[in-house]
């Protein structure tokens, strides 16, 4: 892979259920392209990251500490470190949206052999989200 490429140059890894994920990255910056399918739900998390994402296609509701908000193609998110946030996808229709984070997120690497605290997190995330639909 040279400086200059396209996306076809990564591979695509499904990194939870319906959450499609392409990923380079230099130094201290990194960029993902993510596609959300099948009624993805991301329950509220936080990351020492700071996230920038920018929605091409498809809606969301979106979650950036205590400001709600629809989203869709054009979007524009800003997430300090340590935020808590977290996303629906609306409708049928596939959401593909990028992300840049700085630092990097070492476990987003393909071929990273170390734990990955973001799925913990999510791990985490998902059964408190499931357990309260079960006090419901």
């Amino acid at each position: 892979m040279g400086q200059i490429t396209t996306w076809d140059e990564f591979p695509t890894v499904e990194y939870v259920r319906g959450v499609y994920r392409q990923t380079v990255s230099g130094e201290k910056t990194m960029m993902t392209r993510i596609v959300y399918r099948d009624g993805v739900v991301i329950p509220e998390h936080s990351h020492e990251a700071e996230q920038i994402m920018l929605i091409e296609r498809g809606r969301l509701w979106a979650k950036v500490a205590d400001e709600e908000a629809e989203v869709g193609p054009g979007s524009l998110l800003v997430i300090p470190s340590n935020w808590v946030h977290a996303f629906r996808q609306l409708g049928d229709e596939d959401v593909v949206f990028y992300e840049c984070f700085a630092p990097i997120r070492l476990e987003y690497l393909v071929g990273f052999k170390g734990p990955d605290p973001s799925l913990g997190m999510m791990h985490k995330a998902f059964d408190a989200s499931n357990e309260s639909d079960r006090k419901v």
